[in-house]
């Protein structure tokens, strides 16, 4: 998911458990129309997706602000006056860019009507919105933001954060007190990534997605495996299960997904050899970070460098020749059709997979299913020595995994108060509003919404897969153990430290650039030399 999920729409009915008494609940086969309009995958915070990688798209409309505008902003020269109908109030335009209504045809157009829906309740305002792949919306608002002439709001991700410490993005924590639900009702993640050092840089991200394990149900059913939940819980019953594969089949038995832009898989599993959702890379107030990895002092340095190894160890043994290069968006079609049994980056959209093949069957179906999701293994104390690994020895840990946040965090920039104001409130009906909220991330893309209390809208709403009920469930059941990589870390070279430092690195070992053992030092070195110590 280099930076961005990428699904094409729903389209295969779940058989099992349908409720067809409730007239109110849309089921999984609901989609299956747009799924003949929906092309190529992309990933999550990177790769652009569908069949709409770009393009600008506009909204029109004008009515009166809606609710929790506030006063604040960093007012500048630029602002809009002009008569309404609602009264004579201020009439504004606002450009919004997007990368989230790139990501496939269902999605775009859930957006474009959305944004006529917003229009129409907020009679003064009118949007006008651009959309950019995930891949290009970083180098696109750059360049805006440097020719002076930046969105009034956008999907900035964790480069929002360096904007604001440049002083081209306002201080969020105004529009955020003025609301009555928030910061209480966004979801963890959201509270962790929008904020830097105690202040709120970004308004929150709509959407989130989380890493977790997926299988192959007939390659592993085909080596013995009867009970997925219980026999894949553990790392060590993982591994066993993974090397029968090996031996007994001609599947690749695991396929990391090694691209350095693509390694989020490795943010997802690190956290498996911890428990209560600790840190395994940095930790300490921004600017004060004690580095773990390959820290010599500090008590969990074999937790973060014996998942470091893990990581390169799993992808040597059992991963293709491709795997150093291989992103997300290519395991989908390996999985379908048995060449691949099982990767650590399964997310919760279906979408993806039921746009490779159609009628997928989602779970286990007693060893026959197509694809089933499942949370990381947890480190179990034998793991370390049955593989090798002694900074793993007697560690025990907990299921947890990555949830990217970060990545789809939305910032107001520098504007009049009343362009300000108008980006607020859409950002409100984005996070809020159950007429966009509940078909983008329960039917459209399905994901988890950005604010903790309409994910069990989304669950009475919709029939969802396998896939992403368990992914729901994974995140309920393990709390803080799925957090945001880097948004605790408060440094402002977060997003090289995750993608170059980190992700690199491994990937390079992967390849055999260096060795597993060299890999934690190395990536602590890199680290050092970003924050200048």
């Amino acid at each position: 998911m280099s930076q961005g999920d990428t699904d094409s729409q729903e389209s295969a009915e779940r058989s099992d458990d349908v409720d067809d008494t409730t007239p109110s609940r849309r089921h999984f086969m609901q989609s299956a129309a747009v799924t003949a309009s929906v092309g190529a995958l992309g990933a999550l915070a990177g790769c652009t997706g569908g069949d709409d990688s770009g393009g600008d798209d506009s909204g029109s409309g004008s009515t009166e602000s809606g609710s929790g505008s506030t006063e604040s902003g960093s007012g500048d020269s630029d602002s809009d006056s002009g008569s309404s109908d609602s009264g004579g109030s201020e009439s504004v335009t606002i450009d919004y860019l997007n990368a989230q209504a790139a990501e496939n045809s269902g999605i775009k157009s859930h957006f474009q009507e959305s944004m006529r829906t917003f229009e129409e309740k907020n009679g003064n305002v009118t949007v006008k919105l651009q959309t950019a792949s995930y891949g290009d919306i970083r180098s696109k608002l750059a360049s805006t933001v440097s020719s002076g002439n930046p969105p009034t709001f956008a999907e900035s991700g964790g480069g929002g954060l360096q904007f604001y410490l440049d002083g081209k993005v306002p201080d969020h924590a105004p529009f955020i007190e003025s609301t009555s639900n928030l910061p209480d009702d966004y979801t963890t993640a959201n509270i962790e990534s929008a904020q830097y050092r105690g202040e709120y840089w970004s308004a929150g991200g709509m959407r989130h997605t989380n890493s977790n394990l997926g299988i192959n149900p007939k390659l592993f059913s085909q080596v013995g495996v009867s009970d997925p939940m219980e026999e894949l819980s553990t790392w060590s019953g993982f591994l066993d299960a993974v090397r029968k594969i090996d031996e007994q089949t001609d599947a690749i038995a695991y396929e990391e997904t090694g691209v350095p832009g693509d390694l989020e898989s490795y943010w997802g599993y690190a956290r498996t050899a911890y428990t209560g959702g600790t840190d395994p890379w940095m930790r300490g107030p921004g600017g004060e970070n004690t580095i773990v990895v390959a820290n010599e002092g500090h008590e969990d340095r074999g937790k973060t460098d014996g998942m470091i190894k893990t990581c390169v160890k799993m992808a040597q043994e059992f991963s293709s020749s491709e795997s150093s290069q291989r992103g997300d968006e290519e395991i989908p079609s390996l999985m379908l059709t048995d060449r691949v049994a099982s990767f650590n980056y399964a997310v919760p959209t279906a979408s993806r997979w039921t746009a490779v093949k159609e009628d997928v069957n989602f779970g286990w179906q007693d060893g026959s299913g197509d694809f089933m999701l499942l949370p990381h293994p947890r480190v179990d104390p034998e793991f370390g020595s049955n593989f090798g690994i002694s900074d793993l020895e007697g560690v025990e840990g907990e299921h947890g995994g990555h949830m990217w946040a970060l990545e789809q965090q939305q910032t107001i920039f520098n504007a009049s108060d009343a362009k300000q104001n108008a980006a607020w409130d859409l950002n409100m009906f984005l996070l809020d509003d159950d007429e966009f909220v509940l078909p983008a991330w329960g039917e459209y893309y399905e994901s988890l919404p950005g604010l903790q209390t309409k994910l069990q809208p989304i669950l009475d709403e919709y029939e969802m897969a396998q896939s992403t009920e368990q992914a729901y469930e994974n995140v309920n059941t393990y709390g803080t153990q799925y957090a945001t990589t880097g948004a605790a870390w408060d440094v402002r070279d977060t997003d090289p430290i995750r993608w170059t430092d980190i992700n690199e690195t491994i990937s390079e070992a992967i390849a055999g650039q260096h060795s597993v053992e060299e890999t934690p030092g190395l990536i602590r070195q890199r680290i050092e030399e970003r924050l200048g110590r």
